[in-house]
């Protein structure tokens, strides 16, 4: 049986969080000279020997000028005071989180561990509109949009940074030199509406958008403004200055939107709709960015059984998955144009795609995860532990005292560069009001540390479970992919001509030669 083993790595002092002696995947820092709940029949002490013989801290530091240990305390306070609006991976060193108050926290990792926090309240008080509802960065520049203002606020850095390190150095903004200015966008006024940003591979164009409410009523009016209704705005900047190129209300109403990762002036949407008998639709759209104007150039229907809640396509942008009210997954691919179906066994509030495309995780807001390959099969989930007991689901919760509510997650990201060896195996987690941690994926020294079609179809078979291998190939794209789709394939087929022979082995390896077409 195939599964996924893991730990998990929660960023906390707090002693709300409950992990047991057997408890050996969970891990979190503690309090010098920290008494043992239970020391009738505990192990703390030879917990704390294992981790520490393993290489992880079981004591934060706090030395100067890092100050790691009270850092982490005001990085938890602020997690209780104030809401956070963006969680991302700067890079795989690197994840940053901002608040609504302007509050930027960068936090350094050394694999699942944390190595440095750094808190900047350099924005605080100088933005003219708060809450924040979403911001972009890059390295010359971020774009900051508000809930409660047709605004958008363009941050320019002056100064470069000079760390001979630019993965792992942490640089306040204050050192950058700001340069700060606003611009008016089109849209319903006097609302409080989420304002979503994304921004192109190559930084020179941006969108807005936002999701317009189901019950909608605009103000009579002699003459409609379509600048009022417009839910999608197009952005230029470029040259150093952001501007407004144009504007449009989609069809339907906007889920998701973002650039393409490979189509720098495409771009992709999500919009919720409905079929003539009023059944909730999706409409995968992609919109050409051509001479400043936004223009649709596909729509891709896929019914639904119920109205759509998460969705997320994967980096080759040939795969789209929709979590459902009814707790349906579906996923869509573009290059067989079929849609699947599968049940989880939790409401799909979150979905993640691995860099790999190979697999994605599916979280309920109860911190509740599960994960299905890319042909939706699922994928059972451990915690290391002593004994061997994979389920379907994972609970994260069940380890905090007060029950929070998982609100985001994130693979680490891809370098940038086309190194087969990078290794993607953290999920960044990030809970209301705290804690924030990693899941820890351990994908063995067999595979190196990948996690791709070919890693996947040879657990698989490792297993016996030659139909899920065959279902991993007949969703790989043979045009795209042609070297690991042959892989596959002729591990699939080596594995079956060692099999003895009966009627149903006998019709398996002319599926697996059939998807040799697709």
């Amino acid at each position: 049986m195939s599964f996924c083993l893991s730990e998990l790595y929660l960023w906390s002092l707090k002693n709300t969080l409950h992990v047991g002696d057997e408890d050996l995947g969970v891990h979190h820092y503690h309090e010098k000279k920290e008494p043992a709940p239970y020391p009738e029949y505990g192990f703390l002490e030879e917990r704390q020997q294992l981790a520490e013989s393993r290489g992880f801290p079981w004591v934060l530091k706090n030395k100067r000028p890092e100050k790691l240990r009270d850092n982490l305390m005001e990085l938890e306070e602020l997690m209780q005071s104030s809401e956070c609006v963006l969680s991302k991976w700067k890079n795989k060193y690197v994840c940053q989180l901002l608040f609504s108050s302007g509050v930027l926290v960068s936090i350094s990792l050394s694999g699942p561990q944390l190595e440095k926090v750094v808190i900047d309240r350099t924005l605080v008080g100088k933005l003219i509109s708060n809450p924040i509802s979403d911001a972009v960065f890059t390295d010359t520049f971020i774009i900051v949009s508000f809930l409660k203002e047709n605004k958008l606020c363009f941050i320019q850095f002056a100064k470069k940074t000079a760390s001979p390190d630019i993965n792992k150095h942490l640089e306040k903004l204050s050192s950058l030199d700001l340069k700060i200015s606003y611009i008016d966008i089109p849209g319903p006024k006097g609302r409080h509406l989420s304002h979503h940003l994304a921004l192109n591979c190559v930084q020179d164009l941006a969108i807005c958008w936002w999701p317009v409410p189901e019950d909608d009523v605009w103000p009579w009016t002699p003459i409609s403004s379509e600048k009022d209704r417009a839910n999608m705005v197009l952005l230029g900047c470029a040259n150093n200055r952001l501007e407004v190129l144009s504007y449009i209300r989609t069809e339907g109403d906007i889920f998701d939107a973002g650039f393409s990762v490979t189509q720098p002036y495409q771009v992709y949407t999500v919009e919720q709709s409905t079929n003539p008998e009023s059944e909730p639709m999706a409409d995968s759209c992609i919109y050409e960015c051509s001479r400043s104007r936004l223009q649709c150039v596909s729509v891709t229907k896929i019914p639904l059984s119920s109205r759509v809640i998460s969705c997320a396509r994967n980096l080759a942008e040939d795969k789209l998955v929709l979590g459902c009210e009814d707790s349906s997954v579906i996923l869509y691919e573009a290059h067989r144009r079929v849609t699947l179906l599968a049940q989880a066994e939790l409401l799909p509030a979150l979905i993640r795609w691995h860099p790999t495309g190979c697999i994605f995780v599916v979280s309920n807001n109860q911190g509740e995860l599960q994960i299905f390959d890319m042909a939706l099969s699922p994928i059972k989930i451990q915690l290391v532990a002593e004994e061997l007991s994979p389920r379907t689901t994972l609970q994260c919760n069940k380890h905090f005292e007060v029950s929070s509510s998982l609100v985001d997650m994130r693979w680490a990201v891809p370098s940038g560069t086309n190194d087969s060896t990078d290794i993607h195996n953290l999920l960044f987690l990030r809970f209301n009001g705290g804690p924030l941690g990693v899941m820890h994926f351990k994908l063995g020294a067999v595979s190196k540390g990948q996690l791709g079609p070919v890693e996947l179809v040879s657990q698989y078979l490792r297993y016996g479970e030659v139909d899920e291998a065959i279902g991993i190939l007949s969703c790989m794209n043979w045009n795209t992919a042609g070297q690991p789709c042959f892989a596959c394939m002729s591990a699939i087929v080596n594995h079956l001509l060692r099999q003895k022979l009966t009627a149903e082995k006998e019709e398996e390896p002319s599926e697996a030669f059939l998807f040799r077409g697709m």
